[in-house]
């Protein structure tokens, strides 16, 4: 599912200028939805570094693979809003050809986006993107299903905000100059040995004007005591994109 990418976004004040001029100009308005801009033949390639947790033969094997997010296809949903179709290819290394790993369906509204994936649908950012605005990204998901455990707002105490708008970020191969920070949930209970439960939630993403997300960080196990943790970890980091 993973890019490399440099973005300057520059806004003329254009103060001076109408002091000096005779004729007054309108600026454009900043459009701080293209935090997540879409459209179809647009690719991000992210490097992505997983660890799976198995609880059947208490192992925790780590992978390194990449993914790539391709934009490939248009169409209005039952609401007649206009979704987006971005197939999920992966491979093992740059030498490996892509294989077909999953699909999402992005649907970005005036005061929102919805994304879906695997069955799950998510409110991923609202806008606009102000510091500090929080919302409850996983207000779709059913809380009836055992399945969907991992998103449970009252279990795990999921918040989405914005934080760092407009500023800097690194994740270490490549620096982006216009991000935002959507913090989504960030807990845990004990720690996994012995014979108490333990369980870690955390889950970050970062996006850049004009190019969309380049930094997600997830982290999902429980541990049942006595045994060993089940559950996986994954970073993904851009590192190419059209």
């Amino acid at each position: 599912m993973r890019n490399i990418f440099k973005v300057v976004v520059t806004l003329a004040a254009g103060s001076v200028l109408m002091l000096t001029s005779c004729t007054k100009e309108t600026q454009a308005p900043f459009d701080n939805s293209n935090y997540l801009p879409l459209q179809k033949g647009k690719y991000i390639l992210y490097d992505v570094d997983s660890i799976v947790h198995n609880d059947f033969n208490n192992t925790s094997i780590s992978y390194r693979s990449q993914m790539r997010y391709d934009v490939v296809d248009s169409f209005y949903d039952n609401q007649n809003r206009l979704t987006y179709t971005v197939n999920v290819m992966w491979r093992r290394n740059s030498a490996d050809a892509f294989i077909p790993k999953d699909v999402i369906q992005v649907t970005k509204t005036k005061t929102a986006v919805e994304w879906v994936q695997t069955n799950v649908r998510l409110t991923k950012m609202v806008f606009p993107v102000v510091e500090g605005t929080a919302w409850n990204g996983n207000s779709f998901v059913s809380t009836l299903d055992p399945q969907l455990d991992e998103y449970q707002v009252d279990k795990y105490g999921w918040n989405y905000k914005y934080a760092n708008v407009g500023s800097s970020f690194d994740p270490g191969n490549n620096p982006f100059y216009n991000t935002v920070t959507v913090n989504e949930v960030d807990a845990s209970t004990n720690t996994p040995n012995g014979d108490v439960y333990a369980d870690r939630n955390y889950s970050q993403e970062i996006y850049a004007y004009g190019i969309g997300l380049v930094y997600k960080e997830r982290i999902y196990w429980t541990y049942q005591p006595n045994k060993y943790k089940k559950g996986y970890e994954v970073v993904m980091r851009a590192v190419d994109q059209n």
